[in-house]
């Protein structure tokens, strides 16, 4: 059964929320919420892509 493009980005998902969250803490620790919020996010696209990546190597992988 072929995957719909919603379940092949859960790492990307997953990875925005947690750097949001993070970006948010920290933007409040720092007190500048909007710099924290837009960190947290550029970080989270980064590892959630990184970890769909690596995820999307394994399964091609597994084929083989």
């Amino acid at each position: 059964m072929k995957k719909t493009s919603n379940e092949n980005n859960n790492g990307l998902t997953m990875g925005i929320c947690i750097g949001v969250a993070i970006g948010t803490s920290l933007g409040a620790v720092y007190d500048n919420i909007g710099t924290g919020i837009a960190i947290g996010v550029g970080a989270g696209l980064f590892l959630g892509t990184l970890y769909d990546s690596k995820k999307k190597r394994k399964n091609d992988d597994d084929k083989e």
